[in-house]
């Protein structure tokens, strides 16, 4: 059995730390300028990168089988997911007239689905050269920019913009990028550009909140718009591979948690949604307090990555496998 690689358990653990940390902030973003500067800097990167390594891992699609775990490690998790947190949703915000929408994803579910359309997709992508494939990819994003999506229908928009990130993750495979970022390769410069980078969205955007361009659930309204989202391509991809060049590639405490990755996706919305409904998470409103929103994230992200709630969970839900892990095809 191939032995894992510690380096792209411990990049999956600290993307997941900044998925759950990007959500537990997202109320307050607009109380500070700091905050929603660390939003949108999160938000620039780490769903490009999450999704560049699920297409990375992506290249058995030519295998009997492929099929049939697109079905039972994606397709079944979402709709068991789904119902759950439909339900979990009415309880919480005692609305029982809330319905179960499958071809409309609860909250972070959308992943899942956009998960299903990437699998199916590749397959066909995949038989292009790769200056076709991702240009055809990227044109999709843009298209689908003009487009008015009612009701995040199939979550159609995220899954055709960020389709580039997964493709480009899967023609890696046929590089060395990996290989020149694990042995330490332009780490200084990555370094460099980052904390520029984070200076220049605090100092030019300060409080402007741009979020839903980072999602790519917005309608373009003019050509400019069409142009941002090019730009933003670009410079997703940079800040993507500036983050891989900082990843450590050797084996810590937290590495594991990374493996189980999948499961504090899944899990951490329970814990933070309701969260945001106690007294406590509706009273942030202080640095003190966005500093217990960090340690929060760190728990939350710790607490749902443990082996033993893992086991937990698989026990009654045997069809929530690792949909992420490294032996994915």
């Amino acid at each position: 059995m191939k032995a894992r690689d510690s380096f792209f358990d411990n990049a999956k653990f600290i993307l997941i730390f900044l998925v759950v940390f990007g959500h537990i902030i997202s109320p307050y973003r607009a109380n500070d300028e700091w905050l929603v500067s660390i939003y949108h800097f999160i938000f620039i990167f780490h769903m490009p990168a999450f999704i560049l390594l699920a297409g990375h891992f992506s290249t058995n699609f030519h295998k009997k089988g492929y099929y049939v775990k697109i079905i039972t490690r994606l397709l079944v998790p979402y709709l068991i997911l789904q119902t759950i947190y439909t339900l979990f949703y009415s309880q919480l915000y005692a609305d029982p007239s809330m319905t179960l929408e499958y071809f409309t994803p609860r909250w972070a579910m959308w992943f899942l689905l956009s998960m299903i359309a990437w699998k199916l997709m590749l397959p066909l992508f995949g038989k292009l050269q790769a200056r076709y494939s991702i240009l055809l990819a990227i044109l999709l994003g843009v298209v689908i920019g003009y487009v008015d999506i009612p009701e995040r229908f199939l979550s159609l928009d995220r899954t055709f913009y960020f389709f580039p990130f997964f493709l480009i993750g899967y023609y890696l495979t046929k590089t060395d990028l990996f290989e020149k970022l694990k042995n330490g390769a332009y780490r200084v410069h990555a370094s460099a550009f980052l904390v520029m980078l984070f200076a220049g969205i605090y100092f030019l955007l300060g409080g402007i909140d741009g979020a839903s361009i980072l999602y790519g659930t917005y309608t373009f309204s003019s050509v400019i718009d069409m142009l941002m989202r090019i730009g933003i391509y670009a410079g997703s991809m940079l800040v993507t591979i500036a983050f891989f060049a900082l990843v450590p590639k050797d084996k810590y405490i937290f590495t594991g948690i990374g493996r189980r990755s999948f499961y504090v996706y899944i899990l951490h919305g329970f814990i933070i949604k309701w969260f945001f409904e106690t007294s406590f998470g509706q009273a942030v409103n202080s640095p003190a307090g966005y500093m217990l929103l960090l340690l929060l994230s760190i728990l939350v992200t710790v607490v749902t990555g443990n082996k033993y709630v893992v086991k937990a969970i698989q026990t009654p839900f045997g069809y929530l496998k690792e949909s992420l892990s490294l032996k994915n095809g």
